[in-house]
């Protein structure tokens, strides 16, 4: 059975991103296509499952879209994951008759239902992370790692680090981003964007993360099960996902009342669960793909591949591997034939 999943932009980080990644590490047997893409973050599924750039209507038998159902495919079953609050982004909700809809979170079932009057599936994401053998940082450290687009907080990021500035407080938050982005603070940090921050975030006393609306919180579900205390705003979804009094600090909306002396006291360990997810419905954990299995591919371009030590003239085929064809196809080198 072929399955495959969808997206149109693969980021360089974000939320979809890192489904995409604990889907493959959890779950096999499945196709990821995307439209655009950053070479990194196709390079690190390409480990797990076969990528593939879109360039052609997608046959195949279960077919998962995620944002768009404006692509050409054929399937037998399609599905469109919500991965957002429907209630409160821009990003447009509509229901399309042949499709079927899974959410990510009771939040995104219940906001599609208020505005689609259809009532969906849920199925929460999977998490898989492995923790690393770290030691905690002396003294009070912060970090964020978001892409702080408009419902991410920035603005409640410079005001919380005010607050602790005005409070007096010696304090280093690390802020991991892809975009410009600046704090009048000399303790704030601004650095650009990783894939894997699992041994800072374990080191630190708190991952922040102040949205103005979330779905789910990945970032915040990956800090818990390292044992990293979250500083949150105070939205449905960290609660559904399982924040709570013993493992974060909640911080209103309107940055009202920050509690300084709560963050300084810093949270005692506590043991956390992620919500458990049930693609298993979909997918198997047993995989036949071979990362390092040979592939054809076609040359888009006269030039030098460096790791084969190989020129090639434009139309030239010759094979690699298939991780190395999802990279090569990603930078616009080669079309997979």
């Amino acid at each position: 059975m072929k399955i495959v999943f969808y997206m149109y932009k693969l980021n360089a980080i974000g939320g979809v991103e890192s489904f995409f990644y604990y889907l493959a590490k959890k779950y096999k047997n499945f196709m990821v296509y995307y439209s655009e893409g950053n070479v990194e973050q196709v390079k690190r599924l390409a480990k797990l499952v076969e990528v593939r750039k879109y360039n052609k209507p997608i046959k195949c038998d279960i077919f998962f879209s995620n944002y768009r159902c404006d692509i050409e495919v054929e399937a037998k079953e399609k599905y469109h994951i919500i991965h957002y609050d429907p209630l409160n982004v821009s990003f447009p909700t509509s229901y399309h008759e042949g499709w079927k809809y899974i959410g990510v979170s009771k939040v995104a079932c219940k906001g599609f239902k208020e505005i689609t009057g259809h009532d969906i599936e849920l199925i929460y994401n999977p998490v898989v992370i492995d923790k690393p053998r770290v030691k905690k940082l002396e003294g009070l450290n912060l970090i964020s790692a978001t892409r702080l687009t408009s419902e991410k907080g920035g603005d409640r990021i410079c005001k919380l680090a005010r607050a602790l500035d005005l409070a007096g407080v010696n304090y280093h938050w690390k802020i991991y981003t892809n975009k410009r982005f600046l704090c009048n603070s000399k303790n704030v940090e601004v650095l650009p964007q990783q894939l894997d921050l699992r041994k800072e975030v374990a080191k630190s006393s708190y991952l922040v993360q102040l949205s103005s609306c979330e779905s789910f919180g990945l970032s915040v579900c990956e800090s818990l099960i390292l044992g990293t205390p979250v500083i949150v705003t105070d939205l449905e979804a960290f609660h559904e996902i399982g924040v709570n009094d013993s493992n974060g600090i909640f911080i209103d909306l309107k940055m009202k009342n920050i509690p300084i002396d709560e963050i300084l006291k810093g949270k005692e360990k506590f043991a956390y669960t992620p919500p458990k997810d049930h693609w298993d419905k979909y997918l198997s954990k047993e995989s036949d793909y071979n990362p390092d299995e040979l592939i054809k591919v076609k040359s888009l371009c006269r030039l030098h591949l460096i790791k084969e030590n190989l020129s090639l003239m434009p139309k030239q085929e010759i094979e690699v591997t298939k991780e190395r064809a999802s990279e090569l196809e990603c930078l616009g080198y080669v079309s997979v034939i």
